[in-house]
This record gives C-alpha cells, structure tokens and sequence, in this order.
C-alpha cells in the first residue's frame, strides 16, 4: 500500500510541477524583455516590489521544485508505513495544490497589473 501511495504522491508532484512550469514559461513569452514583474502588492492593489523577468518568473517554480522533491529526496517517502504513509501522501497532495494555486495567482494578478499599466 504504501508504494501505490508513494507513487500516487510523485504523480501529483509531478503533475503540480507541470503546471508551475508551464505557466512560468507561457508568462514568459508573454511578457516583454526588459519588464520587470511584480511580485508583492499593497493593500491599495499596486505593486510595491518587483523582480526582472527571468527572477520573478523562475522563483516560485525554484521554490516549489525544493518543497515538493525535498520528501523524496530526503527518503522520507521511503521509510514510512500504514497510516504514516497516508499522512505523507495527504501532506504532498496538499503542497503540490498550494504551490501549484501560488503560482496560478501570482501570474494573474502579475499579468493584470501589466495589462493595467500597459506594458503587456
């Protein structure tokens, strides 16, 4: 049981990382050499902070191939068992999702903040 659960964990690792990785390049043709991307908003919905392109569109896809491989890579995904195994499986599934959602929202508020000032 537990490698039928180690093994649906690194699907939906996988399938999170496609995601990330997808968007980040998709945004990346999109946005223009040279135009820095926004990566932190005021409560007023401007951007307060932002990063060069490459930057800001590779640190969450960095990020999350850290997190989401760091239980594999440790051997953690290895060594448990029965109910652990289910907790673990549980605790990826839901990582992935999160990270997978991070990036999704970080890219549409970064491509709308462009879109509104016109850089896009």
């Amino acid at each position: 049981m537990s490698t039928a659960l180690r093994v649906i964990g690194d699907g939906l690792s996988i399938a999170a990382m496609a995601i990330i990785a997808s968007t980040a390049l998709g945004a990346f043709k999109r946005i223009p050499k040279g135009v820095a991307v926004p990566m932190q908003w005021g409560l007023n919905g401007q951007a307060t902070w932002r990063a060069p392109r490459t930057a800001g569109l590779l640190l969450i896809p960095l990020v999350s191939i850290a997190l989401i491989f760091a239980f594999t890579l440790s051997g953690a995904t290895f060594k448990v068992e029965g109910l652990e195994a289910l907790m673990l499986l549980c605790v990826r599934a839901t990582l992935a999702a999160v990270l997978a959602l991070a990036q999704l929202l970080h890219l549409r508020f970064a491509i709308r903040t462009l879109q509104d000032e016109g850089r896009l």
